[in-house]
Order: structure tokens, then sequence, then C-alpha cells
């Protein structure tokens, strides 16, 4: 599966809430679940091996379900086949998901 267009938002707090809002709405997103997933996984990636302030720490764990969530879903929903010639741009994840994640960072 080829990675999507990057999304090119700061890694921040705000920016962390703005895509999972848009994860919860995705009919007024700009960006596919895919994309939010993949920021999510880059923005955990650049902590890896850093120590993170509390504001960015406290959003690492969600950050990663994000992506690992994303990854169980098409992995649960697809065959290898398919994962390996699809893009799933317009696939989507629950959206009740992504409400649950914005309830844990409130």
């Amino acid at each position: 599966m080829k990675p999507s267009a990057p999304v090119e938002l700061p890694f921040t707090r705000e920016s962390a809430l703005k895509m999972l809002t848009w994860g919860a709405n995705p009919e007024v997103s700009p960006y596919s679940h895919k994309q939010i997933a993949e920021w999510c996984d880059r923005f955990w990636c650049q902590y890896l091996d850093v120590d993170a302030e509390p504001e960015i720490e406290g959003l690492l764990p969600i950050l990663t379900d994000v992506e690992t969530q994303w990854d169980l879903f098409l992995a649960n929903t697809y065959t290898l086949e398919e994962l390996r010639d699809n893009d799933f741009e317009a696939e989507q994840m629950p959206k009740d998901w992504f409400n649950d994640w914005l309830r844990q960072l409130a």
C-alpha cells in the first residue's frame, strides 16, 4: 500500500485535535482516514527517542492507537491481496472511534 499525500500540519496538540475532529466528521474533512492515521504515525515517530513535554506526552498513546486501529481495521476487513492492491483513500474507520479519542483528550 502506497502512502498518501502527507498532511502538512505542525505536530501540536491543536493539530491533533483538529485531525481527530476531521476523522469524526469525514464528510467535511479535507483528509482521508488513511491520511489522518499516517499523520498520527509521523507525529508519534517524532518522539520515539525524545522526551516530550507533558502536553505532547499525553497525546502519544492516542496517536499510536489511531494508527494501530487503522492497520487492524484494514487487516480485519480485507484480504492480503486486497491490502496489496488497494489505496484505501475512501475507506473509513467508525466515526465513534474518533469521538472516543477526542473524549480521552478532553
